[in-house]
């Protein structure tokens, strides 16, 4: 279990990395710019999101996720009062309001918790794909309980990203990987098990116009069965063209597990594919390699680039990975 623990948190943080010099770029420009991204890049002089970062460096997605995981360790389950303070503070340490790296559902959600408004309001219309970006670790805490991670994802959720597709995208991610990392568990299993989780969070969430995240999730499936023989490439890019790729929850999230499913759970395979289609590619790749990570473990992530994202970032994510499962 810690492998798996261990290879989905630094999946996320590779894919975090490698897709961050791609974000919001088109194939097309990717192409131009990169040719293909394969490995760890300096961003682009034209990548304005991302250019104070240097090659390997992660982004606000990887630093969200330690949060969550220190707030595990530290209390044994998702509190939202730990939470807060600790999201407050990482936000008036790093300057989080002047960055240009948050998405527009955690600005607002940052906005309120450092000026004392009623955060909850704020995160009513959070539709973004923050919440199941950062929900990696509920999911290993709760490995093979389903239902508790989803309980806790809706909780993680709801301060910040509390829209229908806000919490249904962030449990799809956390049930899912909680499902990944079980033994001689099939990617549709997964994806089955990520549909399920959705259809709760929706329960949960507060009601927007938007499409839903499950339906959305289950067409993901049915568009990466159908096209069964193409190159996970091939199907990745169909994937961008009828569902986008984009920072909405009903996005990033089915496209995120319709690349895990399209690439069998196989960590190189799925992330370049997913990175290399490019819009919110950071968090793509962070959402994909932590799907593929839970899966496969840490076995079948290149030893390389392991060394490269812990030593460039100054992480240890064994040790977390091991506290997370052991807390349990």
């Amino acid at each position: 279990m810690i492998n798996h623990a261990y290879g989905s948190l630094v999946g996320l943080a590779i894919g975090d990395a490698m897709g961050m010099p791609a974000s919001f770029m088109t194939p097309k420009q990717i192409e131009e710019r990169y040719g293909r991204i394969t490995d760890f890049m300096m961003p682009h002089d034209e990548q304005k999101a991302h250019q104070q970062l240097k090659e390997g460096e992660v982004t606000d997605d990887t630093q969200e996720c330690l949060i969550i995981s220190s707030v595990l360790i530290e209390k044994g389950f998702f509190d939202e009062e730990t939470f807060i303070a600790k999201m407050r503070e990482w936000a008036i340490t790093h300057k989080m309001l002047d960055s240009t790296v948050i998405g527009p559902s955690t600005r607002r959600f940052l906005e309120s918790i450092i000026e004392g408004r009623d955060y909850r309001i704020a995160g009513r219309m959070g539709d973004t794909n923050g919440g199941a970006m950062r929900v990696a670790p509920i999911g290993i805490f709760y490995h093979g309980e389903l239902d508790q991670a989803i309980d806790n994802a809706i909780l993680s959720a709801l301060p910040s990203h509390g829209s229908k597709p806000g919490v249904a995208s962030t449990a799809a991610i956390a049930g899912a990987i909680a499902m990944a990392m079980k033994e001689n568990i099939t990617p549709k299993e997964v994806m089955e098990a990520a549909v399920y989780a959705a259809r709760k969070g929706e329960e949960a969430g507060y009601d927007i116009p938007a499409p839903s995240v499950a339906d959305r999730i289950q067409w993901a499936m049915e568009l990466v069965e159908q096209h069964n023989g193409k190159s996970v490439e091939e199907i990745c890019y169909l994937l961008y063209r009828y569902i986008g790729a984009g920072m909405k929850s009903y996005e990033s999230i089915p496209f995120s597990l319709g690349v895990f499913y399209a690439s069998y759970g196989r960590f190189e395979e799925g992330i370049l594919a997913a990175i290399n289609i490019g819009d919110d590619a950071d968090t793509n790749g962070a959402i994909v390699g932590s799907l593929c990570g839970a899966f496969q473990g840490i076995d079948g992530i290149k030893k390389e680039w392991i060394e490269k994202i812990e030593a460039q970032n100054q992480l240890s994510l064994r040790k977390i990975a091991q506290l997370l499962i052991e807390k349990r």
